[in-house]
């Protein structure tokens, strides 16, 4: 059969990490090593054993991820994955997906109605800024921002005793926090919404406060499978430990030396305490690596083994030693950007390759900038991963804030950013007075426009403009109520509101404002395929408003989600982790800034930064090149660099140091004379 075919391509390593079916298992998965086929092969491998499959659970961190594994286990299983006892698929789910399923059937036990809705962090933000303003806070000496970073780490049990100094005066954030922090979440509860955090939070709190609601998904899920395990925090790890239960059939995949998100939350000690946590505990190490070659992973080896909290395991593989790592040292950025691009184009040339096979990491976006400027000069194509959020972009907020307060009559900040995009005459004094009367009454904002001629200080006309735009919000929540009907229903609203003629308003340069109305149109597309996508595939769910945003809000980026970059790929350490390129460039490698110069400090972790390092080099397949620079450009003054320590730990039998015009192989003058006259010929156009 098809399971056994597989089951026998594997390794020892990971047929056993596929065949331990039964309590609590622990595979450290190398990077490289096939730990997703290692998961999809488990989670076949009990389905074929008779496991029912609605009653396995794989959790994993990103959406990509999910899709990526609900697609090989159906090319595993085919039919068989939706049979059983049953009779249900098996979840294969993030996190947050998860636990908003978990709390769509449970929340109301928790004081919050079904339908509720999720903050993105510009929404959190402004919701700070009212708090903040209704106890005469102002944001002289601190960000909301960081308040909202600081209720993000008390929520997730991380308590912060430094207060911030901004501007010269000194404010202690982190007090304003816990202060904040209750009327915080009694007013996102108020207006019926949730953020990130509370998805987490809050079924955690459902799992402790109700026994009964625990058994149930108990019973249901006895099999857990958690991928990229290294990167769960406190809150996770308790989520998962009750469902783990008694059985504790619980499968963690993950390697600590790839954990990097510290600064977010994630709690290396949950993949470094997994044997303490669970008793009996089985290891499985994966350290066949099959994505670089030989000379790279001695690289990755010998700079992650300073590294004094990790568990011991080393990267090998069949697939030669390759070429050296090659080291150069610029004279300053723009040289080792200049360089960079000189050698991307004179590597394509030589191995035939696509711009979209090399990349460029460095430690953070601020970087970017002089690649991006050799890349235009050398007429080479590349994309800058990180930019600017789908949902950061004004025309996109301010449409989803119509839909959001449609899908929850509650969402009061939604309503005050629809009713004032386009802007209908309604100022900050007449929503402050309706905001005021919905106080006194005891009602909705929503409520209080409908109502408006009762409030005081409102003028006629301004009333009429409130009662329309709230008739208007009620037409269109039963409209969008319709089967069917959602995708028409929104192009009709953003037709009534002229929504174009809006945008054109805002932006003066024609070539901005057509973007822009593009952006719209493909956000209105966008509901209109997942309504069409979810009436036509059979056993998916109810296509309705809430699910679309739900979708939006854990998703990210409805329109780019599955877009390819276009040229070579310039992406901090962070952004690459899960990718790879045959050429990978690790540049600005130079102390303080990889480490970051506030790793080095008491009480910092400078071995997250060295994980940073290893994470770059692994994304590596064919060719690693590491550079840095002699001087570096910061605060407008060009300063003397110095190179970063962990170049040093980079074994000196596999690196090659070069120079700018050095010849590597025999005839390379011949190659890079014919690979400038390419490059000639193509910034001419011939």
């Amino acid at each position: 059969m098809k399971i056994e075919m597989e089951l026998g391509r594997l390794n020892p390593a990971q047929r056993e990490a596929v065949t331990s079916t039964e309590g609590p298992l622990l595979v450290l998965a190398g990077a490289g090593s096939g730990k997703t086929r290692v998961i999809t092969m488990r989670v076949a491998y009990l389905i074929h054993r008779g496991v029912a499959p609605g009653s396995i659970l794989a959790v994993t961190f990103t959406n990509k991820a999910a899709r990526e594994m609900k697609e090989r286990v159906r090319n595993l299983l085919g039919g068989k994955a939706q049979n059983g006892g049953s009779g249900m698929r098996p979840v294969v789910s993030t996190f947050h997906s998860l636990c908003l399923n978990i709390l769509k059937r449970e929340i109301e036990a928790l004081g919050y109605r079904r339908d509720f809705t999720i903050y993105d962090t510009g929404e959190q933000v402004s919701l700070l800024r009212h708090l903040l303003s209704d106890i005469r806070v102002f944001e002289k000496s601190f960000k909301p921002e960081d308040v909202l970073e600081r209720i993000s780490r008390l929520k997730n049990g991380f308590f912060l005793k430094n207060p911030l100094k901004n501007g010269g005066d000194e404010f202690d954030v982190e007090a304003l926090s816990e202060d904040l922090f209750p009327r915080y979440q009694e007013t996102m509860r108020a207006l019926n919404v949730v953020d990130f955090d509370d998805l987490l939070l809050l079924t955690l709190r459902l799992f402790r406060e109700r026994p009964e609601s625990l058994e149930k998904y108990r019973k249901r899920f006895r099999y857990l499978m958690v991928d990229e395990y290294q990167d769960t925090n406190k809150v996770q790890y308790e989520i998962l430990k009750l469902l783990a239960g008694r059985e504790k059939n619980m499968c963690v995949v993950g390697d600590d030396d790839q954990s990097i998100y510290g600064w977010r939350g994630a709690s290396l000690n949950n993949i470094l305490d997994f044997e303490r946590h669970f008793p009996g505990t089985k290891v499985v190490r994966l350290e066949q690596n099959y994505r670089s070659f030989g000379n790279i992973l001695a690289a990755a080896n010998g700079v992650i083994r300073n590294n004094a909290r990790r568990m011991e395991k080393s990267l090998r593989t069949d697939r030669g030693d390759g070429p050296r790592v090659r080291l150069y040292r610029a004279e300053d950025g723009e040289d080792e950007a200049r360089w960079t691009a000189d050698r991307i184009a004179r590597i394509k040339y030589e191995r035939s390759l696509n711009y979209e096979d090399f990349a460029v990491i460095y430690r953070a976006n601020t970087l970017s900038k002089p690649f991006e400027e050799a890349f235009r000069t050398a007429r080479i194509p590349y994309t800058v991963v990180g930019g600017t959020s789908y949902f950061d972009r004004k025309e996109i907020k301010d449409l989803a804030s119509y839909l959001k307060v449609i899908a929850n009559n509650s969402d009061n900040l939604s309503l005050l950013r629809a009713s004032s995009a386009p802007k209908r005459g309604l100022g900050s004094t007449t929503t402050n007075r309706l905001a005021e009367f919905a106080a006194e009454q005891s009602i909705s904002l929503l409520e209080a426009f409908r109502r408006a001629e009762e409030a005081d200080g409102v003028s006629g006309k301004q009333a009429e403009t409130s009662r329309s735009f709230a008739l208007m919000i009620d037409r269109y929540t039963e409209l969008f109520g319709k089967r069917g009907e959602m995708g028409k229903a929104f192009r009709a609203l953003a037709g009534e509101i002229r929504f174009n003629e809006y945008i054109g308003e805002i932006y003066k340069s024609q070539d901005m404002a057509l973007k822009r109305m593009e952006n719209a149109e493909n956000f209105i597309l966008s509901l209109h395929h997942y309504e069409e996508r979810a009436l036509q595939e059979p056993g998916e769910k109810t296509p309705s408003l809430q699910g679309f945003l739900e979708d939006l809000a854990l998703d990210g980026s409805p329109g780019e989600k599955d877009e390819r970059p276009f040229g070579v790929v310039l992406t901090t350490f962070h952004s690459a982790k899960g990718l790879e390129f045959p050429v990978v460039f690790i540049a600005c490698l130079e102390e303080d800034i990889l480490p970051h110069k506030k790793s080095v400090l008491p009480g910092e972790d400078l071995e997250e930064e060295r994980r940073l390092f290893y994470v770059g080099i692994t994304r590596a397949k064919r060719e690693l090149y590491l550079t840095c620079s002699q001087f570096r450009t910061k605060y407008g003054k060009k300063a003397p660099s110095t190179p970063s320590r962990f170049l040093d730990e980079v074994p000196a039998e596999v690196v090659r140091k070069i120079q700018d015009l050095e010849p590597e192989d025999p005839g390379q003058q011949e190659i890079e004379a014919k690979a400038f006259f390419a490059r000639m010929r193509q910034m001419l156009g011939d």
